[in-house]
């Protein structure tokens, strides 16, 4: 220690320094001394105990069941921490095991809770940032050695009873969201589905499926068309014949042997009244006799029947030959009739067919016509389905995956946390620690001697010695009194 304006001093100037300040020395160790005794008599012993937790990953392999739960482990630990940390949980735990008596009454109930978490040390192991977290540590301190066991224990188990909660209400919540999305895409598809129901039914032969269908019954229609021109061109042209045929014959009438002779015309009446009966004949071996046609023919011949009775009539009072009328029972004449009625019937047939068949034709050709503008329309509809119903599936698969990871946990299968060391029953206090304690007691004793003797010596100016004149002044010193006792 070198003093300012002083020479440099030397071990025995140590010696004698600490000798002329040894009081100042001894009070502050003697005091260290005390307080060091004091502390470890009065200072209670506080007790840690310590429960290794490990987390063991999920036991079924994630290739057959994916778990539903992907947040990190640390960021689990740490929510668990703050809600088994919370002032609920830690009031329980207090009162289980009537912790901190000697404060309740005199602080509120959030301190105590506060000193408790405080009492709390949670030790990570491994490497945090991932997957490599492999265990963790709880360590409670107290007083009594039993009872902190017994916390420390009570502890693990809440993180466990958590982990699990966590866990369960996890992918439960997930599979209650999965399901609530897959019944309003179930809805919305249903929905679809009847628009498109809808559509076919409304559009039926209009479809573009149906396209080819519509083709080829064209085809035939047309097909049928052709056929049913040509017989009934072929049915017109026979009529025409027939009709010739028949007024030849009623320009020259036969006689009952079948050979003609020259006279005049047949009465149109009664030509009228053959091809009436000939008509009826053939109506009535089709109809009944209620059928409109066979009533009107009835009727008409009825009419023919009473101009003829007064023709007759009228023909007696005049006395005018009467002219032979055997044209009604010439079988030729009856047979050509029979043919000209049969070939009417069959052309009035195949009338009503060409226009049925066109009607057909024009029919399907406009529902060929409109089969794109259809098919945009269906092809908007069924895009809306597809998406939906690919929405649909993959929600459902999700929903199976999440029910089967919902299953996994309430079986206690996933990952979860098991006590690998419980929690032991410490024997010596953890604080205070006696060497510690005694350490820092001499520590700061004899600190505190020796920093108040160097203060003292710093602040202090006088000459003790003829080399501190000297070191001073530069002057030699020549004499020097002795110190002179006093007795």
């Amino acid at each position: 220690m070198e003093l300012p304006g002083q020479r440099q001093l030397q071990i025995e100037d140590y010696i004698e320094i600490i000798l002329r300040r040894k009081w100042f020395i001894i009070i502050p160790f003697a005091a260290s001394i005390i307080g060091i005794i004091i502390a470890l008599i009065f200072i209670p012993p506080l007790y840690k105990s310590t429960t290794l937790i490990l987390v063991e990953p999920q036991k079924v392999p994630e290739a057959y069941v994916n778990p539903t739960i992907t947040a990190d482990i640390k960021d689990r630990l740490s929510t668990i921490t703050q809600q088994v940390m919370s002032r609920t949980r830690l009031e329980s735990v207090v009162n289980e095991f009537n912790l901190y008596q000697d404060k309740k009454g005199k602080t509120a109930a959030d301190e105590i809770v506060e000193v408790m978490r405080s009492n709390i040390v949670i030790d990570v192991k491994g490497d945090t940032k991932g997957k490599g977290l492999d265990s963790f540590t709880i360590a409670y301190i107290g007083y009594e050695p039993e009872t902190v066991m017994h916390v420390t224990n009570r502890l693990a188990s809440l993180f466990i009873e958590e982990n699990l909660k966590v866990r369960e209400q996890q992918a439960e919540g997930t599979t209650e969201f999965l399901d609530a999305q897959l019944q309003g895409l179930k809805t919305a598809l249903e929905s679809q589905e009847v628009q498109i129901k809808a559509f076919k039914e409304k559009f039926m032969g209009e479809l573009p499926s149906q396209l080819e269908a519509n083709l080829r019954t064209l085809d035939r229609l047309q097909l049928e068309l052709q056929i049913n021109n040509d017989s009934l061109r072929s049915a017109e042209d026979r009529k025409i014949m027939l009709e010739r045929q028949l007024t030849e014959i009623g320009a020259a009438p036969v006689t009952a042997t079948g050979r003609g002779f020259a006279g005049p015309p047949a009465d149109p009446l009664r030509v009228r009244l053959a091809n009436l009966q000939v008509e009826l004949s053939q109506l009535s071996s089709m109809y009944t006799d209620k059928y409109p046609d066979i009533v009107r023919i009835k009727n008409e011949i009825a009419d023919i029947e009473v101009q003829l009775k007064k023709e007759k009539s009228q023909e007696k009072g005049s006395n005018t030959p009467v002219i032979p009328q055997v044209i009604i029972d010439n079988p030729l004449y009856a047979a050509l009739a029979t043919q000209l009625m049969e070939v009417s019937a069959e052309t009035k047939n195949l009338k009503e067919k060409q226009r049925e068949i066109t009607k057909n034709i024009a029919v399907l050709q406009g529902r060929v016509e409109r089969i794109p503008a259809r098919e945009q329309q269906m092809a908007a509809l069924m895009r809306d389905y597809e998406n939906s119903r690919a929405n649909y599936q993959s929600l459902l698969n999700k929903k199976l995956d999440a029910q089967l990871a919902e299953n996994l946990e309430k079986r206690q299968k996933g990952e979860q946390f098991r006590i690998l060391d419980p929690a032991n029953l410490p024997t010596k206090p953890f604080k205070p620690d006696p060497k510690k304690i005694i350490l820092i007691g001499l520590a700061l004793g004899l600190g505190s001697g020796f920093g108040l003797t160097f203060l003292l010596e710093y602040i202090d100016a006088s000459f003790r010695k003829a080399e501190d004149v000297y070191a001073v002044i530069g002057i030699p010193v020549l004499a020097s009194v002795p110190r002179i006792g006093v007795r």
